[in-house]
């Protein structure tokens, strides 16, 4: 990597919108905790497996050049991800054999304990992003084949968190109040994830490491995971829209979206979900949206069905104005009179 690609990734975490508003959210929450006394207990229990799950997340998506994830409800549920939890109790397997080394040996065992660790660390979690096994991000051949194929810039991934762990103390101790450390901390937590899966991404290892994910699902398995995200994303919608945040709604659909996997399917499901809800106002809206995405994306079909379907539940629905003409030139081309008569209406 690149001098100027190291500056980047180490500012990655806040840069990119999404994992700084995490932080931001996190670290409140951690401040909450830590000022809650025995409440504040049960809080962390909730909040810390949260984030080491979320930071898997950003690894993962680092890792496949993908766009971050907003952390959502979900991220709390330990049930929706329990190989997540995996590098929680790693470290704190660590921190307990830490403790135990400078009660019975010395601190210079502690420490070079502390550096195997450094090293050995980022190797694990990198192996757990690709194939999601806990079993074999323990595994040393595994281990051994994820730095050899990442190669020199392995190296800068205990380099540059050693670095900015520095930088962040030092000006935590210096200058910034002490609620703010819990920012820092957030932000060289995620540092450490974010760019190892850059490095990983770099080295090209997802496509050419020979490592097989052991949680191989079947399409409709797969199908069904995705359909109870975006379920997820409408609830969440409908909450929005319900209490009269209309474009919030519409904007947290937008994003999901973006993400999907199959943006076109995407679209056609939340339309027909939200045409479930007891007004179909925000589906015939939404319809406007879903349209031009159809029309930009020459899919004809589709778009001729979402046009019928929003003229059968309202006559008077037009697309939005500037996807207006297209719209007619479209249905004219297809010859279907039914439905131009209404939108030339």
């Amino acid at each position: 990597m690149k001098p100027g690609d190291l500056i980047k990734e180490a500012l990655f975490p806040l840069t990119d919108m999404t994992v700084l508003m995490a932080i931001i959210g996190f670290g409140v929450l951690v401040w909450i905790a830590s000022a809650a006394g025995i409440l504040g207990l049960w809080l962390a229990f909730i909040v810390v497996p949260a984030i080491f799950r979320y930071a898997l997340y950003l690894l993962e998506a680092r890792a496949h050049g993908k766009a971050t994830l907003v952390a959502e409800i979900n991220i709390f549920n330990i049930a929706d991800n329990f190989w997540g939890l995996f590098p929680l109790l790693f470290f704190c397997s660590f921190v307990w054999l830490e403790i135990y080394i400078i009660d019975s040996f010395s601190m210079r065992a502690a420490q070079l304990l502390l550096v195997m660790f450094l090293l050995i660390y980022p190797s694990s979690l990198a192996v757990l992003g690709v194939t999601r096994s806990p079993p074999a991000s323990m595994n040393p051949v595994m281990l051994f084949r994820m730095i050899k194929s990442c190669g020199v810039n392995y190296v800068w991934i205990p380099i540059v968190l050693a670095f900015v762990t520095f930088a962040a103390w030092t000006l935590s101790a210096s200058v910034l109040p002490e609620f703010v450390d819990y920012f820092l901390g957030l932000y060289v937590f995620f540092l450490l994830f974010t760019f190892t899966g850059a490095v990983v991404h770099s080295s090209g290892i997802v496509a050419k490491v020979d490592i097989e994910a052991p949680l191989v699902k079947t399409e409709k398995e797969v199908a069904g995971d995705l359909d109870k995200k975006r379920q997820k994303v409408a609830n969440h919608a409908y909450g929005f829209i319900s209490r009269g945040n209309r474009d919030g709604g519409f904007r947290h659909i937008r994003q999901w979206i973006e993400s999907d996997p199959d943006a076109d399917a995407a679209v056609a499901w939340f339309f027909n979900e939200m045409m479930k809800w007891d007004s179909k106002d925000a589906a015939l809206i939404f319809g406007q949206q879903c349209l031009s995405h159809y029309l930009h994306h020459d899919l004809d079909a589709p778009a001729l069905k979402l046009m019928s379907r929003c003229l059968y539940e309202d006559p008077r629905w037009k697309p939005a104005s500037e996807d207006r003409q297209h719209a007619i030139e479209l249905v004219d081309r297809h010859r279907r009179d039914d439905i131009g008569r209404l939108l030339r209406s």
